[in-house]
């Protein structure tokens, strides 16, 4: 059983965007934790949907760039 690259370069994204993902939602939590911070809940709110939208773009973007640099 072989991937195709796009599969491949999907799955690298997949793999990366849940590393943001992650990543991301933890400095969101910190944030909001923070006192003395201008207005903590918005930066956390704005990591949150930087993280959602890590989450779906790596992915896509592996798509598209896996044959281009596996083949």
């Amino acid at each position: 059983m072989t991937l195709s690259p796009a599969m491949l370069g999907a799955l690298v994204g997949a793999v990366l965007g849940l590393i943001g993902f992650a990543s991301l939602r933890a400095v969101a939590a910190r944030i909001e934790n923070m006192k003395g911070a201008n207005d903590p809940k918005t930066a956390a709110k704005v990591l949150r949907i930087a993280a959602i939208g890590d989450l779906i773009l790596f992915p896509i973007v592996g798509f598209f760039v896996g044959p281009l640099v596996l083949n």
